[in-house]
């Protein structure tokens, strides 16, 4: 059984074709545009993502030989906390409102008719689902959708999660389960597998369930591609789709973290610190909860840990070859570049320290207001020691998340596996094993994690593969043993770094308060 498999990012699709031997044989990737408005939104024209996507699988197949004549399976996974009102039949009929977008924080109702930004009834949420509504959730996002865009709203059959879109318009029926549906925070996920959205929780939100796909039950196949997709992406009118899933599920399967035994971490447009726990779990301090997983009786531990790989190519793009007349064009090898300069600077970047929140802090800080930046430079201070920074800011600040992970998923991990695009760099993965104290196991082809994770799981879903067998498929690239010295000069800079952001938390509320709060 040949898989089709869609991953779905923040700024980019890739497709790959897995072959019988579980193995990607070829895949396929776009970038894709971020829409920002004055106003604080972030969104992406939905219909692109189709026409990326069949772009991107018509070229897969084409490179992967008999193996690409031969699909019978496509799996979908995508980023998740990203809202897209569609039609009945799954086309988009609006932008997607994207996770990072901050305009739902005035509109959402579970937030203003508390009059504070703290939700009325929070630990009743937190009991019910492991989330409280924040506004950069589904429930902001659909408020602000009604409120903003009514005629949007008015015609949304559905509003829905970036895979339940894609899995809609390759079958013509719109569904979700209680994985991708975490997001709407809808469901009672104190039962795994719940079919049935929480009346409770709906009157909290102040959603039209009306408004909401029909849940199924996780891993069963969404449906038979249609007609039209199967033209659209090339592959046989006979091929199934598979269970859409958020894609920290599908980095926990790509990283084999599919127990609590064993810890992932994906470095793609985000840093995601991802594993499986047999029971529903909460640490409200530090952020982190648990979402049902189509594994069966598991739930992933959520870490979303911020900009990882995205602020390495915010430094490239924004201050190295910025397009403003001030510097040299981007050069095809600029990522190259950059890191031969990195690996140039010594550990700790000759003291300058990079803060990565460029979106916000989320696990372990959670301060979505804080932003990022460069601290410490002094008059000698090279963009080479700024570039090294950069790598050591996104991985300190996963080892900052990583003991109170480790604390929630009852495990002091003997290593971590380390994948996504992040983890084509040595230099990273070496980094990021100082910085954890830890051996760093850095997967070979890291850039199809994500999408060899869905195919994955898509293959145990059918029978093809047991899921205890995944991490023995998994090839290795490097490991990186932690040096002791390096570890300890990391360690006291982690703590440098968490002090940073607390100090600097009030000012970031202050200065980047909304407009409507902000008198």
């Amino acid at each position: 059984m040949t898989v089709l498999a869609i991953d779905l990012g923040t700024t980019g699709v890739k497709v790959a074709v897995v072959d019988d031997d579980a193995t990607v044989v070829a895949y396929a990737g776009e970038v894709l545009p971020l829409i920002f408005t004055g106003d604080g939104g972030v969104e992406q024209d939905a219909e692109n993502w189709w026409w990326a996507i069949g772009r991107c699988a018509q070229r897969a197949i084409g490179s992967a030989g008999p193996a690409g004549r031969s699909i019978t399976l496509i799996a979908v996974t995508s980023q998740y906390t990203s809202t897209v009102p569609v039609a009945s039949d799954g086309r988009p009929v609006g932008n997607a409102i994207m996770w990072m977008d901050a305009r739902g924080h005035r509109h959402n109702p579970a937030t203003r008719n508390s009059g504070t930004r703290v939700p009325s009834g929070t630990a009743r949420w937190y009991e019910i689902h492991g989330m409280a509504p924040s506004g950069n959730d589904d429930i902001g996002h659909v408020a602000f959708i009604r409120a903003a865009q009514p005629d949007v709203y008015a015609a949304a059959a559905r509003f829905v999660e970036p895979m339940d879109a894609i899995a809609a318009r390759l079958t013509g029926t719109v569904t979700a389960t209680q994985n991708t549906m975490f997001p709407m925070l809808a469901v009672d996920n104190r039962t795994w597998d719940a079919t049935e959205y929480s009346a409770e929780l709906l009157a909290m939100s102040g959603m039209d369930p009306a408004k909401l796909p029909r849940l199924v039950p996780m891993g069963a196949p969404r449906g038979e591609i249609t007609a039209t997709a199967a033209r659209h992406l090339g592959v046989s009118e006979q091929a199934v789709v598979a269970d859409a899933t958020i894609d920290s599920v599908t980095s926990g399967v790509g990283t084999g973290a599919i127990d609590a035994s064993r810890c992932g971490l994906i470095v793609g447009t985000t840093s995601v610190m991802t594993t499986h726990v047999a029971s529903k779990r909460l640490d409200t301090v530090h952020g982190l909860t648990t979402a049902p997983s189509p594994l069966e009786d598991m739930y992933f531990l959520v870490a979303e840990n911020g900009v990882g790989g995205k602020a390495l190519e915010v430094f490239v793009d924004n201050i190295v070859h910025a397009d403003d007349g001030l510097g040299t064009p981007r050069p095809p090898d600029a990522f190259e570049r950059v890191l031969a300069a990195a690996a140039t600077a010594p550990p700790g970047a000759n003291g300058v320290m990079f803060l990565p929140w460029l979106v916000g802090s989320m696990a372990p800080g959670g301060q979505r207001r804080t932003r990022g930046g460069f601290v410490n430079l002094g008059i000698a201070s090279t963009r080479a020691d700024m570039a090294r920074a950069v790598l050591e800011g996104v991985a300190m600040n996963a080892a900052w998340l990583l003991p109170h992970f480790s604390a929630l998923a009852g495990t002091a991990y003997p290593e971590i596996t380390l994948g996504g695009g992040g983890a084509a760099s040595p230099l990273w993965g070496q980094i990021f094993a100082d910085c954890f104290g830890v051996p760093v196991r850095r997967l070979a082809n890291p850039t199809t994690t994500n999408a060899h994770g869905a195919a994955l799981l898509a293959l145990s879903q059918t029978g093809r593969l047991a899921i205890e067998s995944v991490p023995s498929l998994l090839n290795t690239a490097e490991l990186h043993e932690p040096a002791a010295r390096h570890h300890d000069r990391y360690g006291r800079l982690v703590d440098a770094l968490a002090d940073v952001h607390d100090r600097m938390a009030p000012f970031y509320q202050s200065l980047n308060a909304p407009k409507d709060e902000s008198s």
